[in-house]
């Protein structure tokens, strides 16, 4: 293998590709990246066995060949090299890697080495817009699990049905739920269970490669997606995970005894404030009374902090705790000026949601004492 490329674009590339790099694994060739060189391009490729990502780069190929790298280290030694044109040279079980007068011979794997997870095709699928999937993640994707011992809640529950894109998640602390409208139809209806690290990465790809559409396809066993730019095409493939879902809508409350509507700013500003003195998971505290919100925090031998708000309620008195982050993370994701609170009692999750409803998040109470 051999061939010129420019530095700036390679380093573009190798950031993208990079992250799906392993770097835990006991095969040392997952923490490496494919480099497979033919008919005038780079394809690069790398995994961590659950998340695949492919890039291509358009460069002149002198000899076509494939090799393995190790990642951070290539991505570094291209970065730093002194000329903007990179010469990559493939022999002896290593890749040579000139720029300038620079010169460095990195040691390899074969890439018969590689497992390849995924054939990154997506002709079939579906196209949904760059927008409403950041949108729609970043209400959710904070309520995913990130506790591997239980795999189904790790994942985001991803539809798409008529012209609506849904997705559900849910810790078991908490559970958001988003729905948003693409502005056309899909061609088919598709359920699956998305691993939340992979969305989130297809989120950053999507957020960072500019505008355009995403290509989707979902298998029995996993979700390709595509993005692309005046640069070339990305892919991503995940594996599914494989199981039931929870049933969400039983866990949402049919009635609730207590209802307020809170200016977003507002209280997320006073909470953020009060939780300071939040500390070693000691909770926030909202205790209603007519008229009045007051959100207080109390830590053993740290110290208290109250404050009251004006609100338009009439009920009894009432009070609440809930962990601070999850509620600050539920009152943030709603987009309108004011949000919902619902509640039924202490120990009764509470819902919070926005004016026309696409949005929900319930969250459990923690018990209070004193």
């Amino acid at each position: 293998m051999r061939l010129t490329a420019d530095r700036t674009a390679l380093v573009d590339k190798l950031n993208i590709i990079a992250r799906g790099a392993s770097t835990r694994s006991a095969l040392p060739v997952l923490s490496g990246i494919l480099l497979q060189a033919a008919n005038g391009r780079l394809d690069l490729y790398a995994t961590d066995m659950e998340l695949s990502i492919k890039a291509s780069l358009s460069t002149p190929v002198e000899q076509d060949g494939d090799i393995v790298v190790p990642a951070r280290l290539f991505t570094d030694v291209v970065r730093n090299l002194p000329s903007e044109r990179v010469v990559l040279e493939a022999a002896d079980s290593a890749l040579r890697v000139s720029g300038g007068r620079a010169e460095f011979s990195l040691n390899s794997w074969p890439a018969s080495d590689f497992p390849q997870t995924s054939t990154f095709v997506v002709e079939g699928g579906l196209t949904i817009g760059r927008a409403p999937f950041i949108e729609t993640l970043t209400k959710v994707g904070r309520a995913a699990s990130r506790d591997e011992t239980r795999p189904i809640l790790t994942g985001v529950l991803v539809s798409l049905s008529g012209g609506t894109l849904k997705m559900v998640a849910t810790d078991s602390y908490r559970l958001a739920v988003k729905e948003t409208k693409l502005g056309g139809e899909v061609a088919a209806e598709v359920q699956a269970i998305v691993p939340v690290k992979a969305l989130s990465e297809v989120a950053r790809l999507a957020t960072t490669l500019g505008d355009g559409d995403i290509d989707l396809a979902i298998s029995e066993n996993q979700a390709v997606f595509r993005l692309g730019d005046e640069s070339g095409d990305v892919y991503l493939a995940s594996r599914l995970i494989d199981g039931q879902f929870p049933n969400y809508r039983q866990l949402i409350p049919e009635s609730f005894d207590h209802r307020v509507t809170l200016g977003k700013e507002l209280v997320t500003a006073a909470a953020r404030r009060i939780s300071l003195l939040a500390q070693r998971n000691a909770p926030l505290r909202l205790m209603f009374s007519p008229g009045k919100l007051t959100l207080r925090a109390l830590t053993q031998d740290v110290g208290q902090a109250e404050e009251t708000l004006d609100v338009d309620y009439d009920g009894g008195e009432f009070e609440i705790g809930f962990n601070p982050t999850y509620l600050i993370d539920g009152i943030e994701a709603v987009d309108e000026e004011d949000v919902k609170l619902s509640f039924t009692n202490p120990l009764r999750p509470g819902l919070f949601s926005g004016g026309e409803g696409s949005f929900i998040y319930l969250i459990m109470p923690i018990r209070l004492s004193g």
